[in-house]
C-alpha cells in the first residue's frame, strides 16, 4: 500500500512538472502576441520596435508578469543533471535582469529607469546583454540538453530531437540577426520592419515549441502513452 501511495505521488509530481513545462511554452509563444495586440489598446499606439519597448506602454504589467513567471519557473527547474540546473537557473536570472534593466526609453534625454533607477543610456546595454545571454542559453538547452537520451532513442524521441535542434538553431540565427541589425543596420531603411521585434518573436516561439514538446504535448513515446 505504501508503495502504491509513493508511486501515485511520484506520478502526480511528474504530471505537474510536465504541465509547468507546457505553461512556460505557452507563455513564451503568447508573450509577443499579447504585447503587440494589447499595445493597440493605448490611444495613438503603433507596433513597437521590440518586445522590451512595450515596458513603456500600457502593457508593462503583462510584460513584467509574464517574463517573471518564466524566470521563476526556470530558476526553480530541477533537471536530470547539474548542467540542467545551471543552465536553467542562469536563464531565469538573466530573464529577471531583462526586467530589472529596461531598454532605453528613447525620450531624447537621459531617463532613470528600472528598479535601480539606472540611466537608460546605460540600462539599454545591460538589458541587451541579459537578453542575448537569456536567448543563447535557451538555445543551448534545446540543442544540447533536451536532445540527450540513454540507449537507443525511440522514433518519437528522434522526432522530438529534430524539433529541439531546429528550434535551437532558429534561435541562434535570430540572435545573430538581431546583433548584426543593432550593430550595423539600426538606422537603415530596415528599421520600419521592426527587425528586433521579429527576431525576438521568432526566438520566443521557437523556445515555446521546444518546451511544449518537452512537456509531452507532442510526439510522446507510444509505450509511455500506452502505460497510462
Amino acid at each position: 500500500m505504501a508503495g502504491m501511495k509513493h508511486s501515485n505521488r511520484s506520478e502526480s509530481l511528474i504530471h505537474s512538472y510536465l504541465a509547468m513545462r507546457r505553461i512556460v511554452g505557452v507563455l513564451a509563444i503568447l508573450l509577443p502576441v499579447i504585447m503587440v495586440a494589447g499595445g493597440f489598446i493605448q490611444k495613438g499606439s503603433t507596433v513597437e520596435g521590440s518586445i522590451s519597448s512595450y515596458y513603456y506602454t500600457n502593457m508593462r504589467d503583462f510584460f513584467v508578469g509574464m517574463l517573471s513567471g518564466v524566470a521563476l519557473f526556470l530558476i526553480s527547474y530541477k533537471g536530470y543533471e547539474l548542467i540542467d540546473d545551471i543552465v536553467t537557473n542562469l536563464s531565469g536570472i538573466f530573464a529577471l535582469g531583462i526586467i530589472a534593466f529596461p531598454t532605453s526609453k528613447f525620450a531624447g534625454h537621459v531617463v532613470r529607469v528600472g528598479i535601480f533607477l539606472t540611466p537608460d543610456n546605460i540600462s539599454q546595454y545591460i538589458h541587451l546583454a541579459f537578453s542575448i545571454a537569456f536567448l543563447f542559453l535557451l538555445a543551448f538547452n534545446s540543442l544540447f540538453l533536451f536532445t540527450r537520451h540513454g540507449g537507443a532513442p525511440s522514433r518519437e524521441k528522434k522526432t522530438r530531437n529534430f524539433i529541439y535542434r531546429t528550434s535551437g538553431w532558429i534561435m541562434i540565427a535570430s540572435i545573430v540577426g538581431m546583433v548584426l541589425y543593432i550593430a550595423f543596420l539600426s538606422h537603415s531603411a530596415l528599421a520600419k520592419w521592426r527587425p528586433v521585434l521579429v527576431f525576438e518573436t521568432v526566438s520566443l516561439i521557437s523556445f515555446g515549441i521546444s518546451w511544449l514538446v518537452k512537456g509531452n504535448t507532442l510526439f510522446k513515446d507510444k509505450r509511455l502513452a500506452a502505460a497510462k
